[in-house]
């Protein structure tokens, strides 16, 4: 085998006794077979002519390897318990954004990325939309735990962290984590009552189970599932 570069054509030549001639795109490279009779300048007069064929394969595997290298690793996203199909595409916007429609999360990116690993900006925008979410659900949740129980945290914030989904600190404080929205509403309703409970009971005694229990009979079922 032999590579010759051809203007911005880059192409290898396979040779082999009994093989026709004909080209293909394999990995994003340019193979030439051709028979050992064949001259090297007759393939670069055919490669020539093939140009246009060649670039085009050429720009529909860059295309599909970009699409590929960008797709979201685990290509679904979870809100409330339910998956979302992660799908990314390029047009020609100034700017990353974010959609939900049904059950896809769409993420279009400005086509000057295309050539880019988008990933750290795809994980963002996810964030982002969490983050969205969460401001809303847990405010809801808060209030509806404030009625039910006749008393609040001083103060509640939405905080990313790696190992939990809410705590209540030692001044009484909950943090929640914007994540929690991946979990379904049952989950997120018995994680933030449990932290509720703790203003009052910083320990899992009896008082505090039986808190739980009178404003939720079943959160034993939930509770299981972490």
């Amino acid at each position: 085998m032999n590579t010759i570069k051809k203007d911005i054509i880059t192409y290898t030549i396979d040779r082999a006794r009994n093989a026709g001639f004909y080209i293909s795109i394999e990995k994003g490279e340019v193979i030439v077979k051709a028979p050992w009779y064949v001259t090297n300048k007759s393939i670069q007069e055919i490669v020539e002519e093939k140009k246009k064929w060649i670039t085009e394969k050429l720009r529909q595997y860059e295309d599909q390897n970009i699409s590929q290298r960008n797709y979201i690793k685990n290509k679904k996203a979870q809100i409330f318990g339910s998956d979302y199909n992660v799908i990314i595409k390029y047009e020609n916007e100034k700017y990353p954004k974010l959609d939900i429609e049904e059950n896809k999360i769409k993420i279009t990116l400005p086509n000057k990325y295309k050539k880019n690993d988008n990933q750290d900006i795809i994980n963002i925008l996810l964030e982002k939309m969490y983050n969205k979410i969460a401001e809303e659900e847990i405010a809801n949740q808060m209030e509806k735990n404030r009625i039910k129980l006749g008393f609040a945290p001083e103060d509640y914030e939405i905080k990313r962290m790696k190992k939990e989904f809410a705590k209540c600190t030692e001044d009484k404080k909950i943090i929640v984590n914007p994540d929690i929205v991946t979990l379904s509403k049952e989950k997120i309703e018995v994680i933030l009552l449990h932290e509720f409970c703790h203003i009052k009971y910083k320990t899992h005694g009896k008082g505090f189970y039986n808190l739980m229990r009178r404003c939720m009979p079943d959160y034993k079922k939930y509770e299981a599932m972490f």
